[in-house]
């Protein structure tokens, strides 16, 4: 009764990863293009910054869904592509109950 029909996914990204890469890779600037590439797809989106994630790529950034309880897989996102690597962990919204 007290559902809410709005899904809010958090997405948490690596701040030492972040903090690796090289200016021009905009790691700076990631999390806010993250949420609006999650957004874009009608995605309620909470972007936080969180610890080692226990994989540490270089010029990637590791980031790690959480939607209804459930833990993605660590996903390595190349921060040129501003995120477009998580649309792929999240169930397609046309096959999901409401």
């Amino acid at each position: 009764m007290g559902e809410t029909s709005t899904r809010e996914t958090q997405a948490q990204v690596c701040h030492r990863c972040l903090m690796r890469l090289e200016t021009s890779a905009g790691g700076v600037d990631l999390p806010r293009r993250i949420r609006a590439t999650l957004a874009a797809r009608g995605e309620a989106v909470r972007v936080e910054l969180t610890g080692c994630l226990g994989w540490c790529p270089v010029g990637r950034v590791s980031v790690q869904l959480r939607r209804a309880g459930e833990l993605s897989d660590v996903v390595l996102l190349d921060p040129e592509r501003d995120g477009a690597e998580l649309l792929t962990h999240l169930p397609c919204p046309s096959t999901e109950t409401p």
